[in-house]
């Protein structure tokens, strides 16, 4: 590795020039600087070379060279990781027990602030007056900061899924994003969409354990098992991984060509890699992983010296630590980032190269003091009124709210039932995303409770395999009831075990989401050609709700017929 001792550049005269320190194994040699035109500049990966070296077979210093120095060692220094994770689409704030909380505009005017992050250029189409100059000592030529996604950055509110994570990818761009996990969400809206917005949101996107044999595949997708990005002249390996369970949380067919690599090895031959061929000095990981499932694994390698450990996919706020190492999951939907101060010594031995860590949990609450960033705020402002102009158009009313998400897919089973005819609808719980929030409950409203593009499907299924399915944490269930006895009733009459039952599924349930057997059971289920959400609207706006007949008080309603109203 070369480096300068100081800031030199181009066109200064050689009495303020400072010597090359050459570093070959172990020894450390100092070559003097002699007088004349300047010397370039390496850039990212490209080595300065010392005087008197040269590309010509044979060429060497000549005898008389200045005898070695001692190299000046180099001082500490710190960068700042800054982490969130599962942001699913998240635009806007939402407003929680009357706090507003995350927003991407306001947590990039957070990072700017308080952290001296560097923003992304300003997306096409935006006026660019009343950019935020970052509030950092040293300009954005020399950031100090890097930030970092665990994964699944685009389903979620209609803000987002409309535009098929056009909106949220534009944003990321803007927020100045590095790398991301490749989160089992990711290829929602299409492999060749998928590839589309990492280049808008300007993303690496990293997965250690996956493996992609096809090479114009991987070429296409450029899922990377780490990158080395440099900060303040310290290189800081990243390293991904991609959810164990992907191919059971999402569609499983969207993955052709794909393997998912056991985590553990794929961790360890990864993070040797970054330090040994990215020559990186400190290594952290991004992880679309749940903490708990990350901590046991990282606990068993000290030798891996990580220095962070991102985790996500459990939606769940975590701190804790595996080892010295802190491993974090801010939560989703942008309402916290994790800060994470990395102290480092480049001089030390590999080892030793790490001085201090300290991290921190941020909330993203409203703060007058805090401005959003101006561009992203209009940016954001653009795609609401687009998607309120293609969606906004009102259904029903609720007075207080529907929640939690459970209750929601009450709803959307019981919708799915009245509107298609059946016996019994099964909606998975992970389906569901938001409650529905007070107020006018419009078309756009459901496209957030149901962001994936799903299809329902009917399937027959005799009772005795229905009754073991119906056992299933993961699913809300409308059409049938279980006894204080254990014993499931079907339409008020006890289910018979030899009898078939049509059942109302998602096509990701049946093609085995959340670990469904649907198609084990049912080989050739009759597809509706629905989206999800269809009969939902349908069902909703059938009730014929108000601010002076709430929804959740109609929700009780005996229903009219299938395909009659009121």
């Amino acid at each position: 590795m070369i480096f300068r001792t100081d800031d030199a550049r181009p066109g200064l005269s050689c009495s303020t020039m400072r010597p090359f320190a050459v570093l070959f194994g172990s020894c450390t040699v100092l070559f003097p600087l002699a007088c004349g035109p300047a010397q370039p500049q390496g850039g990212a990966g490209t080595p300065l070379k010392p005087p008197g070296s040269s590309t010509a077979a044979g060429a060497a210093n000549p005898a008389s060279e200045t005898p070695p120095l001692a190299a000046k060692p180099r001082d500490n220094v710190t960068v700042t990781l800054l982490y969130t994770t599962d942001e699913h689409g998240w635009l806007e704030s939402l407003s929680e027990d009357g706090v507003s909380r995350g927003g991407a505009a306001e947590l990039l005017g957070r990072l700017v602030k308080y952290e001296g992050h560097c923003p992304g250029p300003v997306p096409a189409g935006i006026d660019a007056a009343g950019a935020l100059t970052p509030a950092a000592p040293e300009d954005c030529t020399s950031p100090r900061t890097l930030l970092l996604s665990g994964g699944d950055n685009f389903t979620g509110p209609a803000i987002s899924t409309y535009f098929n994570g056009v909106s949220m990818a534009s944003a990321m761009g803007r927020m100045g994003y590095a790398a991301s996990a490749f989160g089992n969400h990711e290829f929602d809206f299409g492999v060749p969409q998928f590839s589309k917005l990492r280049d808008t949101a300007r993303l690496h996107y990293l997965a250690a354990n996956v493996k992609i044999d096809d090479a114009k595949l991987a070429g296409d997708l450029a899922i990377r098992h780490y990158e080395v990005f440099e900060r303040k002249g310290v290189k800081i390996g990243v390293v991904g991984l991609a959810a164990a369970d992907t191919l059971k949380a999402a569609m499983a067919e969207r993955f052709q060509g794909i393997t998912f690599e056991p985590t553990e090895a794929s961790l360890d031959k990864a993070i040797h890699e970054a330090r040994e061929t990215g020559a990186a000095d400190v290594v952290v990981v991004t992880a679309h992983e749940c903490p708990d499932n990350l901590v046991p694994i990282v606990e068993k390698h000290p030798e891996w010296r990580l220095a962070f450990v991102g985790g996500g996919h459990c939606h769940r706020k975590i701190d804790t630590r595996a080892g010295d190492t802190p491993v974090i999951s801010p939560g989703w939907r942008l309402h916290r980032y994790a800060r994470v101060a990395i102290t480092i010594n480049p001089s030390n031995p590999p080892q030793a190269r790490v001085v201090t860590i300290s991290h921190s949990i941020v909330d993203v609450a409203a703060d007058p003091q805090v401005p959003a960033d101006p561009p992203l705020a209009r940016l954001v402002t653009a795609w609401k009124t687009k998607v309120d102009s293609a969606l906004g158009k009102v259904i029903g009313h609720s007075e207080g709210g529907i929640g939690p998400e459970e209750a929601v897919g009450k709803i959307v089973s019981d919708a799915w039932l009245h509107e298609l005819g059946g016996d019994v609808a099964i909606m998975n719980r992970g389906g569901v995303r938001q409650t529905i929030p007070p107020g006018p409950v419009t078309h756009a409203t459901i496209w957030g409770v149901l962001p994936f593009d799903n299809r329902l499907v009917k399937v027959s299924i005799d009772g005795a395999s229905l009754a073991k399915d119906l056992e299933a944490k993961s699913f809300i269930i409308s059409g049938a009831k279980r006894a204080p006895n254990g014993k499931w009733s079907v339409g008020g009459k006890p289910m018979d075990p030899k009898k078939r039952y049509t059942v109302i599924i998602t096509d990701f349930m049946y093609g085995g989401g959340d670990g469904a057997v649907f198609a084990a059971q049912d080989p050739k289920p009759v597809g509706t050609g629905l989206s999800w959400r269809d009969p939902v609207i349908a069902w909703i706006e059938k009730k014929k709700s108000a601010e002076w007949a709430p929804l959740e008080k109609k929700l009780d309603e005996k229903p009219a017929p299938a395909g009659k109203q009121r």
